[in-house]
């Protein structure tokens, strides 16, 4: 999965390969790091929040941006959280997991 977000922050974002449950990172479309612009992006439109050089993404947002899925695809999802909930990268309420940033177009 990719949360993508146009213009590095301005631009809504966007759920890219919700189909690919082997990963999950933000791609923020610009050439130099614009984390404030980043940030008002996802917390606008409910997706998650910049914390350090990374992203917390929201669980619900994430579901509801992957549109109608077959039960295959939830079960999939569930599991995606429970690994990275293994790793440390689940917040303590299971609302948010941690993603990292990328930069560039």
């Amino acid at each position: 999965m990719v949360v993508y977000v146009p213009d590095g922050g301005p631009g809504v974002p966007q759920l890219d390969r919700a189909e690919d449950l082997g990963a999950l990172s933000v791609r923020a479309a610009a050439g130099s790091p614009r984390w404030e612009l980043l940030s008002r992006a996802l917390e606008a439109a409910g997706a998650g929040e910049v914390a350090g050089d990374h992203v917390w993404l929201d669980v619900s947002w994430l579901r509801s941006a992957a549109g109608d899925r077959d039960q295959d695809w939830h079960d999939g999802f569930t599991r995606m959280l429970a690994h990275a909930a293994r790793q440390g990268w689940v917040s303590a309420d299971g609302g948010r997991v941690r993603a990292h940033v990328s930069w560039g177009r």
